[in-house]
């Protein structure tokens, strides 16, 4: 075992131990109403898990892709109802571009088609523009994002719990219960503004997105796995637990593979994206969002599938709200659908491989 594995191992392990400590129903619950539990991001903070895989010398833990990866996938299991992913997007962006990662929660955007500006006003950058669905807006403190100007990345100032007249916030939610806030920035005073940096683009956003949600999905999935395989040897029925029926072990075989699959390609996709972070060739390039574009497309079919066979297995406890089954199920389902859901991801994968042309097929797919 090489020392990068032992490294992580011993992330993990202490991610694993924090998230089993602090998650419980309660804080579930209570999440559902409030959004997020700050109690539970103060720990993680402590821990400096935010910010793994952002470098140092950017305010980060240090660590890869893999590694924050790894603690996503971890938080995903418990249903963490904290800005993970946004704020290890965010720290992503800024380090790129060589300004220090904040503490507190993050939250980026746009990744879509929406139109936002930034003109100069003597040494400061003013941001316009309205982003819908921006996850955790109402909670995170800063929202980076990147403009439609030549300065191309910046910071913004969007805490709610300071009065800010040019920035509107109007709460909404997803389907697992997450912020996901429709933000109206009016002439707003960038904090901090930066010429993007080579490679970072809407589409390089998104796609880095998508993976971590396809990352977020596969860890989700394990947990509903593992509720199931429970649940079918404790339920009895007919005189015997439901896990000895064949049809019912048929479904959770189903199931794993299902969840394996998701995982793999999340996981495959995040160490390829690692690798080739600083290689701007076009080719490079078109490895990543392939690889992207298949981890999420994956990870959604997958969702799809075994979130369906979790609830089959329940029965009637799988939809109720005291039990622990729809907190990851739900989210998983949501997830599917952000940063590009598989039929977008599906059309975008197919209109590169056509680019590409025949005599490159098979070395971009087996690249993959």
């Amino acid at each position: 075992m090489n020392s990068a594995t032992e490294i992580r191992t011993m992330l993990c392990d202490a991610a694993t131990r924090l998230f089993a400590d602090h998650v419980d129903q309660k804080m579930l619950a209570a999440a559902k109403h409030d959004g997020w539990s700050a109690a539970l991001w103060k720990e993680l903070e402590q821990a400096e898990l935010p910010l793994v895989g952002v470098p140092e010398d950017a305010g980060g833990a240090g660590g890869s892709l893999s590694d924050a990866a790894a603690v996503l996938r971890i938080s995903a299991r418990h249903a963490a109802p904290v800005p993970l992913a946004e704020t290890a997007l965010a720290g992503w962006l800024l380090a790129s571009v060589g300004l220090k990662v904040p503490r507190g929660p993050l939250t980026i955007g746009p990744v879509l088609d929406e139109k936002l500006t930034a003109v100069k006003d003597g040494t400061v950058w003013r941001v316009s523009g309205k982003l819908t669905r921006v996850p955790f807006a109402r909670i995170a403190k800063q929202l980076v994002l990147l403009a439609d100007s030549a300065q191309g990345l910046m910071v913004v100032n969007i805490d709610t719990t300071e009065k800010h007249a040019e920035c509107r916030i109007t709460p909404g939610r997803n389907l697992g219960y997450e912020p996901r806030d429709e933000v109206v920035l009016d002439n707003v005073a960038a904090l901090a503004a930066a010429p993007a940096a080579a490679g970072i683009t809407r589409a390089s956003l998104q796609a880095r997105g998508a993976l971590l949600r396809a990352v977020q999905i596969g860890g989700a999935l394990e947990q509903a796995l593992h509720l199931s395989c429970e649940y079918a040897k404790q339920r009895v029925q007919f005189g015997r637990k439901i896990a000895q029926f064949q049809a019912i072990q048929q479904e959770l075989a189903r199931c794993g593979g299902e969840v394996a699959a998701a995982v793999a390609a999340a996981l495959s996709a995040a160490g390829m994206v690692e690798r080739l972070t600083n290689d701007h060739r076009a080719d490079a390039v078109q490895q990543t969002l392939m690889a992207a574009a298949a981890a999420k497309i994956r990870a959604a079919d997958a969702a799809r599938e075994a979130v369906a066979i979790a609830h089959q297995v329940h029965g009637a406890i799988g939809v109720t709200d005291e039990y622990a089954l729809h907190h990851v199920t739900l989210r998983a389902l949501a997830w599917r659908e952000e940063f590009g859901n598989e039929a977008y991801w599906s059309m975008t994968l197919g209109r590169a491989m056509l680019a590409a042309g025949a005599d490159a097929y098979w070395t971009a797919l087996s690249a993959a």
